[in-house]
């Protein structure tokens, strides 16, 4: 009787050294995440809480850390049960449309609305009525037309020409300047852009100046020399149309 009396102490004293174990060992466990779908339970027993609560105010969520914060904030709210609407901008140089029927109309008579470019002068003639042909030695020949082609002043004649065919006039005349070329070139200038005819200077091969102008049907060529004498030799050709 005793002996069972023991095994039965030793027994009791067993179970409650296992139950101490046992206890101690799970509270120095650490603390399991709860399964996805008791969490899942858990969050709608919270709303429906919530939900049922007075005041209707539910604690917000907390925004997960990073970027995706960042990008909730940028966007702008927008009522629950309503679409998001981008409603286009129109600029402020492109006014809104009016629809009106008012029509762009020309005037009853342009040309007294359209500014008039101002006339240009006529240009006058080189010559006015063609001379008699004829060449001479040593002087100009009768009725030289010395208003289409002049001669500076100082200048010895050596020999002139005029040949009248219908209502062109061809003129040559041939002389030697005390000028310099340079003078007698400013002196032919200044004559073809009083008649305004367009004129271009160039310089030969043999060192001689040359000097064209013309306009419409009008041309001339004066070429010009330094003699070694310190002279200057002109050579001047025109041929020129008479205008009735």
């Amino acid at each position: 009787m005793k002996f069972k009396s023991l095994i039965a102490v030793i027994l009791s004293l067993v179970a409650i050294l296992f139950v101490v174990a046992f206890t101690l060992d799970w509270m120095g466990r650490p603390e399991q995440p709860a399964p996805a779908g008791q969490q899942a339970n858990a969050a709608a027993e919270d709303a429906a809480k919530g939900a049922d609560s007075p005041s209707g105010d539910v604690e917000p969520s907390k925004a997960p850390s990073g970027k995706q914060s960042d990008t909730d904030d940028a966007k702008p709210s927008q009522p629950e049960g309503t679409s998001a609407k981008v409603e286009a901008t129109r600029p402020s140089w492109n006014p809104q449309p009016t629809h009106t029927d008012e029509r762009l109309e020309l005037p009853e008579d342009p040309e007294k609305t359209a500014s008039a470019m101002p006339s240009a002068e006529p240009r006058q003639p080189a010559l006015s009525k063609a001379p008699k042909s004829g060449a001479v030695e040593g002087k100009l020949t009768k009725g030289f037309p010395k208003e289409a082609m002049p001669l500076p002043a100082s200048t010895t004649i050596e020999r002139s020409s005029v040949d009248t065919q219908s209502s062109l006039v061809m003129v040559g005349v041939q002389g030697r300047s005390k000028q310099s070329v340079e003078e007698v070139l400013a002196f032919y200038e200044e004559h073809f852009k009083d008649l305004q005819w367009l004129a271009s200077t160039s310089t030969d091969a043999d060192g001689n100046t040359r000097l064209q102008a013309g306009f419409g049907q009008d041309t001339a060529t004066v070429t010009l020399h330094q003699l070694p004498t310190g002279l200057t030799e002109i050579n001047a050709a025109g041929v020129f149309k008479v205008e009735d």
